[in-house]
């Protein structure tokens, strides 16, 4: 079961500081972004993997133990966010209300940061098509009690996953807080060659989540692969 797939690291008597990451719980992480970021951040973190189907995200775990030679456990959406101290909510897409509301609990007072990108297709070419805001933004109007982040949209999964490949990116994160930004930004940079910038608060989020189907669109329109951004 879970359980003793989570070796529980002994807790010492002084209080953890914020900024002290040591378990990343990837909730939906079976995808290939899930994958990828709990490939890369297995080197610096303590990673979680989890799904709605506890077999689909054992199966994840295994891959990346596979590829990367690191330990990555597994557990549910649900237990994944409970036992992590920040959580990747690595979704297809804008998530329904319910699920976060079911997360809302868990991830009382965490760091729980979106890649999440809305985004349909239609006539051949992706448009960025969130429900109201962006899907940052609606993530934390539910998680008021969280420190909502966006980042890691424009990095391509497929890169994250090839362990020797250079990550020679630029990372955009919009937080309401600077101090928010700098807990994020502590967690890309450990990705080698990934520059984290501040692009300001949530609001922002609407704009660095456009950038994706942008850069799907280039891709598909000029004969290119994997497009990322790099801010020179």
């Amino acid at each position: 079961s879970w359980m003793n797939s989570l070796s529980e690291r002994p807790v010492g008597s002084r209080r953890r500081s914020l900024s002290e990451v040591r378990r990343i719980g990837i909730v939906g992480g079976t995808g290939p972004l899930g994958r990828g970021l709990a490939a890369r951040l297995s080197y610096k973190y303590d990673v979680l993997i989890g799904s709605r189907e506890e077999r689909r995200a054992r199966g994840a775990a295994e891959e990346v133990t596979r590829l990367t030679g690191r330990k990555v456990r597994w557990a549910t959406n649900l237990e994944a966010a409970r036992a992590s101290d920040t959580a990747i909510l690595a979704l297809p897409d804008q998530p329904t209300s319910e699920l976060i509301q079911d997360l809302k609990e868990e991830l009382d007072g965490k760091l729980v940061i979106s890649p999440i990108v809305p985004m349909e297709m239609t006539d051949g070419r992706f448009t960025y098509s969130p429900r109201d805001s962006s899907a940052a933004e609606s993530v934390a109007s539910i998680l008021d009690r969280s420190r909502v982040a966006a980042a890691f949209h424009t990095v391509p999964a497929p890169k994250l996953l090839a362990m020797g490949e250079k990550l020679e990116y630029t990372v955009p994160v919009a937080a309401e807080r600077r101090e928010t930004f700098s807990e994020v930004a502590t967690i890309v940079s450990s990705i080698q060659d990934l520059r984290p910038l501040y692009a300001g608060p949530l609001s922002s989020a609407r704009t660095i989540e456009a950038l994706t189907p942008l850069l799907l669109n280039l891709g598909r329109l000029n004969g290119m692969k994997n497009l990322s951004i790099r801010v020179v």
